[in-house]
């Protein structure tokens, strides 16, 4: 019945808003994705057939503030909060020795290292993938690509915004895009590690540590492949799977429909 309410429902919004939806394809190498919009209960499905579940700990729970037309997110609180993937398989990684890592955030409250996405390999050298930001009061980029080899970019966020944020590996360097425009890069030159990992969305190094004291993830991914900027844009304007109209509109409903049903 479910089922077919929400078909219903979808249905009645598509020809009553007048919205065309168009397929969008998963990128080619896509390791996980975490759209969050379940809305209630303690844990995420991953969308990208892998099969994988992010755990919501430490007062981490769905809010309704997602980012801007991808219905709810995933809201970090106190400075402990995380959701996490339990072996993560980075085998993928292997056959390319390139990724690319991103998620959209808004961080509220800020006073030390704010873990954005990370990836911690137990018995590591500590640090392997980490995509965060520093703790100027005005925070930075700040990212470690394969390796505990700390960088802070000259970006600059702004809090109570949201951004779109990724980290890219090509086999030689580091790039750090945000809004899908390339604003830092490092030399990293490394074989990128390839065993299970712990992964974590708002925290860094650890779960509890470099935790966002405030502020919402949403729509995490991973790829086995560096992705270039238009891909990137692309992603970041139509999501990870799904692209509606530009009006945005069946992408709001939709996910209050999620939420309620």
């Amino acid at each position: 019945m479910k089922n077919i309410v929400l078909a219903v429902i979808t249905v009645s919004l598509v020809f009553g808003l007048g919205i065309t939806i168009s397929a969008q394809k998963a990128p080619k190498g896509l390791m996980l994705y975490l759209p969050f919009d379940e809305g209630k209960g303690n844990t995420s499905k991953d969308l990208s057939g892998n099969g994988y579940k992010a755990e919501l700990l430490n007062g981490a729970k769905f809010s309704k503030k997602g980012a801007p037309n991808y219905g709810s997110g995933a809201e970090m609180v106190g400075g402990s909060s995380v959701a996490t993937v339990e072996e993560f398989d980075l085998k993928p990684v292997k056959s390319t020795n390139e990724i690319t890592i991103g998620a959209w955030f808004n961080v509220v409250e800020h006073n030390q290292w704010d873990g954005i996405v990370s990836i911690e390999i137990p018995g590591g050298d500590c640090c392997e993938y980490r995509l965060m930001l520093n703790q100027d009061p005005k925070p930075r980029t700040f990212w470690n690509m394969g390796q505990h080899k700390d960088h802070t970019g000259t970006f600059q966020f702004d809090l109570k915004k949201w951004y779109h944020y990724a980290m890219t590996y090509d086999g030689k360097n580091a790039f750090i895009y945000v809004d899908g425009k390339k604003v830092d890069e490092s030399a990293e030159g490394i074989d990128l590690p390839t065993e299970p990992g712990l992964l974590m969305v708002g925290a860094g190094e650890a779960p509890g540590t470099w935790a966002m004291e405030g502020g919402v993830i949403d729509e995490v991914f991973v790829v086995n492949r560096e992705l270039k900027s238009d891909e990137l844009k692309d992603i970041m304007n139509k999501g990870v799977i799904m692209a509606v109209d530009p009006k945005k509109k069946l992408a709001i409903t939709w996910g209050t429909v999620k939420t309620e049903y």
